[in-house]
């Protein structure tokens, strides 16, 4: 097949030049990462600052909101990991409808993520299990093996109430195997941060063996040497799509549509890999061992 060819957007790169700056909020990877992805859009861009806030989801997500009621917000670029954020965002008349012309590079499944394109596909991600490789023979093949009594204390995850990445697993583990999930997991005594970043740290400081984690994180200190890896659960692994949303009153309107657009770029997708993060162009192969986009 023919390589995909990206838009000339020469006019719209001179216009945001002149905004001169973005600020990007974005909950879709961890701090270095997203330093590495604002890293590659100024390298595409040069002349365009990029001024990064990561938190998790429900953290920018309240701090938004509060901005937004107070009168105003300095976020242009608002990336969450929780695509509930975003539609009262647009019934409040918060999000800029605009479709990024790079948009048709990316896998058609994945480009309608809202059809009146108030948002868009940023980032995916997984919600995988995760275990330390230096004392899991045998890690669980699936997330109902989380309730066998051998794991009991030693079970680490996140919060639904600050990660969406968590939310989502919860909502996935609800709708599979309902309510009694979640009270038979109970009894195994899981250790409960708040990012789903914290049950690597839970693994690498050796306080628990096995998590509902991330692919991204884990697999980064997997090729920095640290002892941790990641299995994609039989039963399935939770698809976490990372919408990519434009504020409406923002003031570098261009430049916010510039960088949203970067997102579907070549560059975009190998800095992604870069960070042991998942790629959005079916042109640019995944980190090694996790499935390709058409599967």
């Amino acid at each position: 097949p023919s390589q995909p060819v990206e838009k000339d957007v020469s006019k719209l790169f001179a216009l945001a030049k002149q905004d001169g700056s973005l600020t990007w909020w974005t909950a879709h990877y961890e701090q270095s990462a997203a330093e590495t992805m604002a890293a590659a859009f100024k390298k595409k861009y040069p002349g365009i600052e990029v001024n990064l806030l990561r938190q998790t989801a429900q953290v920018i997500n309240t701090r938004l909101n509060q901005e937004l009621k107070a009168g105003g917000t300095e976020c242009d670029v608002f990336c969450s990991t929780d695509e509930g954020h975003y539609p009262p965002l647009i019934k409040g008349g918060y999000l800029d409808q605009y479709t990024p012309p790079d948009i048709d590079l990316i896998p058609k499944d994945f480009q309608n993520l809202n059809p009146d394109g108030y948002y868009h596909l940023g980032a995916i991600g997984f919600n995988v299990i995760n275990f330390r490789s230096d004392k899991v023979s045998t890690p669980p093949k699936q997330w109902k093996d989380l309730l066998d009594p051998q794991w009991s204390g030693k079970i680490t995850v996140g919060h639904p109430g600050f990660s969406g990445y968590v939310g989502q697993w919860v909502t996935a583990m609800l709708r599979t195997y309902g309510d009694q999930y979640l009270k038979d997991l109970a009894k195994n005594k899981p250790k409960i941060n708040r990012s789903v970043n914290d049950t690597v740290t839970d693994i690498l400081a050796g306080e628990r063996q096995v998590g509902s984690g991330p692919d991204n994180f884990s697999l980064a200190k997997k090729t920095s040497g640290s002892p941790i890896d990641i299995t994609f659960p039989t039963d399935g692994a939770v698809i976490v799509p990372g919408p990519v949303g434009i504020m409406k009153a923002s003031k570098r309107i261009n430049a916010a549509r510039l960088f949203t657009n970067f997102m579907y770029s070549k560059e975009y997708s190998q800095a992604l890999v870069s960070t042991s993060n998942y790629p959005l162009r079916a042109d640019v192969a995944p980190a090694p061992g996790v499935p390709t986009i058409d599967k």
